[in-house]
């Protein structure tokens, strides 16, 4: 039965270069085999998440896989395709034996040439190829929770970031000082190997070495042989005034080691901005509420009220409704180019409780004299 590879990473037939990587990454931390020593089912997820990948990652071996494989639901066999593709190629029609047959990647021979011309050659994620030279990091990406008052001002926090290093101890390599890993001798270096399944053929990682094109003797006794430790990294983050929810923070070379020479990732460090308890923000603009009684609505008046700066005295038209919007100019957030937002502030009219009776007979006096009527 055909490999849905879509179905093995978990992904839509529609989905995205980026949707497919993060749906790989997180599949392949999961079921690496050095999380999951001695367990053959992780070890051939690990094998089938590898494949998946290399395939759908890769905008020709994509399309070519939908097209084959709407193709062979339509009934045309792979064997068909095979003689097909043999006579293109100025070959004769020959059989293709049932199930798989590996070779590796550094073979020659009609197949491979065949293969080589059908296919780019690629290691897969973390495996080693003839194509060696210097890889750069992949960026780190975290998110952060930040003060609503600092996410408006500007400030500095400490936040702890999960890395992943080369080991100090075997500089990498994965082996224990003073030995040395060998060529794997499966796939003679090269960390893949080809396969032929009906009328596809694909690259996967190396099944003897888990695509780094060594085999190791004696592992590291403090990296147990992955060539890489865990570590937690401190770091005073700089929070630029006016920053705002969802945008990011770049710290250029802070993100993982490259591989051979190449520069390390990035971090990116995501913003999620605090809610306030009276506040709310629309861009550099604040939002807040003044509650205000009766009189001071009907007369007019000058009260205090907070903002993201302090107290400001805000002043209440004689008639104000409640509802009723005022703003305060340059009162909201400053961003970084230096252009201030305003404060809005929407008014609520409460109504005086627990009046004595004095007060009761001057409001009736009030009413009567204003023709409003009160029973």
């Amino acid at each position: 039965m055909a490999k849905d590879y879509y179905e093995i990473l978990g992904v839509p037939r529609t989905a995205s270069e980026e949707e497919i990587k993060k749906a790989f990454r997180r599949l392949a931390k999961q079921y690496h085999p050095d999380r999951n020593k001695g367990r053959k089912e992780a070890e051939q997820r690990f094998k089938e998440i590898n494949e998946a990948h290399n395939v759908l990652i890769d905008k020709e071996k994509r399309a070519q896989y939908d097209q084959f494989g709407e193709a062979r639901a339509k009934g045309f066999a792979g064997s068909e395709f095979w003689d097909s593709f043999r006579s293109r190629q100025g070959g004769q029609p020959r059989g293709q034996p049932e199930g798989e047959e590996y070779f590796s990647g550094g073979e020659s021979g009609d197949l491979g040439d065949i293969f080589s011309q059908f296919f780019r050659r690629e290691a897969p994620f973390g495996g080693h190829s003839r194509r060696r030279g210097p890889r750069r990091g992949e960026d780190i990406e975290v998110a952060l929770q930040v003060p609503f008052e600092m996410a408006a001002h500007g400030g500095e926090t400490e936040i702890a970031i999960p890395s992943v290093f080369g080991c100090d101890r075997c500089g990498g390599s994965g082996a224990e000082p003073g030995t040395r890993s060998q060529v794997c001798p499966v796939c003679h270096g090269a960390g893949e190997v080809q396969s032929v399944q009906g009328a596809f053929a694909f690259s996967r990682p190396c099944p003897r070495c888990y695509g780094r094109g060594e085999v190791i003797a004696k592992p590291c006794s403090k990296c147990n042989g992955t060539g890489e430790i865990q570590t937690t990294r401190r770091f005073r983050l700089k929070i630029p005034r006016g920053v705002r929810d969802g945008q990011k923070i770049r710290l250029a070379g802070q993100g993982q080691p490259g591989r051979d020479g190449g520069p390390s990732g990035n971090l990116l460090v995501e913003v999620r901005v605090e809610e306030h308890a009276h506040f709310k923000r629309k861009g550099d603009d604040i939002y807040g509420e003044a509650a205000i009684n009766a009189v001071q609505a009907a007369l007019g008046a000058r009260v205090h009220v907070p903002t993201i700066h302090g107290d400001v005295a805000l002043r209440i038209p004689a008639g104000t409704q409640p509802g009723t919007t005022l703003r305060l100019r340059g009162r909201g957030v400053t961003s970084a180019d230096g252009r201030a937002g305003d404060h809005y502030i929407t008014i609520r009219v409460t109504t005086p409780t627990n009046l004595s009776e004095d007060q009761k007979k001057l409001l009736r006096e009030f009413a009567r004299s204003a023709g409003i009527p009160t029973d």
